[in-house]
């Protein structure tokens, strides 16, 4: 991390118990945005909607943390960084409140609007707002308790949406989203000291990302890689619902063990990226589209499908670390605008995954949606060789 970002108006008031906070947060929203994937089918039925319909909540969320990351970072200038985290945290109470009691599907993509733009806005400056909590050699563990955030957010999400669609109303997940969230806030008000800037990111910092090459084709490659995880992954509840046949409660267990084992795809591939990071990426890509396409061959292989999600969540779990990694190296020159724009990306990146999936799914069916994470996995693939020629 540079200088900058440790730059502070006054002494720096150190804080874990802020960072702890900051990574609650980061949890909290990973939690909500994706808490929908495993509600699907029971949003699908009560609002009156096709299952390809329903999935434009993960995509709206998508879309809107896309358009506002960058903007959150040009806009807040010096702000006081717990003032506007704090703000975020509010936004992401409202949006919690109103999933939880929308009866109509207008209203939920309202509230799915707002989550998007506190999610963009948090994801521009939390890593940063961490990072200047802890002294300057601590950084590296500050960011990994955010990140650890992430994790077990992406853990719980969706196998709780999928077991509370399955023994509860859709409406309860919303619920427990809410009081999530109010809990967070409250702590980040009481432990998160005031995080004063003396600089903040301008549009220059972004557009001179966009001038390297190298910065572009390793974007390309994050584009391709989420949203061919996301045109799969925002179906993958009724899919193994109906397409291979499995009970609810099954799903429920299936999905959780994704978690874990995404989880021990980020220790994997941590662990590998030190000692080479290309072939890292270029064994998760394959493995990626591998087991996307093994899952789509032998759906109604309750064993084979149950070995591919498997495979399919552990370099899922590598796939993040080994990008991160990428971005970090091509970009030391400027950290905060390359941390906004991978929020974007990210963001967006899930946005057209999602409604990429729902366009197949509506016009061709269930089936379709892991056949096409498997195409634009394929196309990762490509792009990981082409920067891997630039490197050379």
């Amino acid at each position: 991390m540079s200088s900058q970002q440790h730059a502070l108006d006054n002494a720096p008031t150190y804080s874990w118990l802020g960072v702890l906070t900051i990574a609650l947060g980061a949890l909290s929203l990973v939690v909500t945005e994706f808490l929908p994937v495993g509600l699907l089918p029971g949003i699908s039925r009560d609002l009156g909607i096709t299952e390809g319909t329903a999935g434009l909540v993960v995509t709206v969320t998508a879309i809107l943390g896309f358009i506002a990351a960058p903007m959150t970072a040009v806009a807040i200038g010096k702000v006081d960084r717990k003032l506007v985290l704090l703000g975020f945290t509010a936004l992401l109470i409202i949006s919690s409140v109103l999933s939880w009691k929308a009866e109509s599907f207008a209203t939920l993509l309202i509230a799915r609007v707002i989550l998007g733009i506190a999610i963009g806005g948090f994801w521009a400056i939390s890593i940063t707002a961490a990072a200047k909590l802890v002294p300057a050699e601590k950084v590296h563990a500050a960011s990994s308790l955010v990140f650890a955030g992430i994790s077990i957010g992406s853990v719980i999400a969706v196998p709780a949406g999928s077991y509370i669609g399955a023994y509860a109303n859709w409406r309860e997940g919303f619920l427990g989203a809410s009081i999530l969230a109010i809990i967070c806030f409250i702590l980040q008000f009481i432990f998160l000291p005031k995080l004063k800037m003396k600089q903040g990111v301008s549009t220059h910092d972004f557009f001179g990302l966009l001038k390297n090459a190298k910065v572009r084709a390793i974007f390309l490659t994050v584009i391709f890689i989420i949203a061919g995880q996301y045109a799969g992954y925002t179906f993958v509840t009724p899919y193994l619902e109906q397409i291979t046949h499995l009970s609810t409660e099954v799903v429920s267990v299936l999905l959780f063990a994704y978690g874990v084992a995404t989880v021990i795809g980020n220790f994997v591939g941590g662990a590998f990226a030190g000692k080479n990071l290309h072939n890292t990426v270029v064994v998760t890509a394959w493995l990626f589209v591998l087991s996307l396409a093994a899952i789509a061959t032998f759906a109604t292989s309750p064993i084979l499908a149950g070995v591919a999600l498997m495979v399919w969540a552990i370099s899922w779990g590598m796939a993040p670390v080994a990008t991160q990694l990428w971005l970090y190296n091509a970009t030391l020159h400027a950290p905060e605008a390359a941390q906004a724009m991978n929020t974007s990306v990210f963001q967006l990146s899930i946005g057209l995954g999602s409604l990429a999936g729902s366009i197949a799914v509506n016009n061709v069916g269930l089936h379709s949606s892991m056949w096409l994470g498997t195409l634009i996995l394929a196309l990762a693939v490509c792009m990981v060789y082409i920067v891997g020629r630039m490197n050379r």
